[in-house]
């Protein structure tokens, strides 16, 4: 049915006759999870109109973690069977408690990670990531890798079910995502040896590349000091290298 509440008699009561008239299999109540603790008085009048069979816990992809919504419905004594994460159809996710509570205490939830790997058929060369762990990797392959990520929704969504990056304040995902959007466009303003070879871009070159982009010069310089820095990091993290295989995004 369409969006109510429990003070709304009139459609309260045209609920109950819905129900009446179809027997629905299955009744599923749809929570709004920033509403804490207040879901307790909006369940229980909802199961007492008619029956709810399994719970949809919303607005997951915002700053509210669902915990106080979460604990008020299962007062009820009804069932939490999905939660949603956005507005189309498969931004809707299974409910699994133990992938839930890591995610409320912000350490993640790798199943879904992996499973989001799966659905949009990332797949990065075994030689590829070698690379990438070495530190031996061009602006190209930066690029490719923000649009395997675009692949895979919202960053702010893809953050939340990295350990510890849940716990980013929410300024932060937004200019997370700013950032990202910026660095794609920018890099499709530059010559194919300036993204083969980033020391190349000089004052001059960020001024053209910047003018053809429609970004800012620090932008551009932005970049490229962000590439330096994460080659530099994937140096250091060589030795992990080896963790990487039989990861599901990985193809020979």
């Amino acid at each position: 049915t369409a969006g109510r509440h429990r003070n709304e008699k009139d459609l309260m009561d045209e609920m109950k006759r819905i129900a009446s008239a179809v027997q629905p299999d299955e009744i599923v109540l749809a929570v709004d999870a920033t509403i804490g603790q207040q879901a307790i008085h909006q369940a229980k009048a909802f199961h007492e109109a008619t029956p709810i069979g399994s719970v949809l816990l919303t607005k997951m992809d915002g700053s509210a973690k669902g915990g106080g919504a979460l604990s008020a419905v299962v007062a009820t004594g009804s069932k939490v069977k999905f939660i949603g994460s956005g507005e189309r159809v498969e931004d809707l996710e299974l409910f699994v408690p133990t992938d839930f509570a890591g995610r409320l205490l912000g350490m993640g939830d790798l199943n879904a990670l992996l499973e989001k790997v799966k659905e949009a058929e990332v797949k990065v060369p075994e030689a590829k990531v070698r690379q990438f762990m070495e530190g031996r990797f061009s602006l190209k392959d930066m690029f490719d890798q923000m649009e395997n990520l675009r692949k895979m929704g919202p960053l702010r969504k893809v953050l939340q079910m990295i350990p510890g990056a849940g716990n980013l304040p929410e300024e932060q995902l937004g200019v997370a995502e700013e950032k990202m959007t910026a660095w794609r466009v920018i890099i499709q303003s530059m010559t194919p040896k300036e993204v083969d070879e980033p020391r190349l871009v000089d004052s001059s070159r960020a001024k053209r590349i910047a003018h053809g982009s429609g970004r800012s010069e620090k932008e551009v310089r932005e970049l490229v000091n962000q590439y330096f820095s994460m080659r530099k990091m994937m140096k250091q993290m060589k030795r992990r290298g080896p963790m990487m295989k039989g990861m599901p995004f990985m193809k020979k």
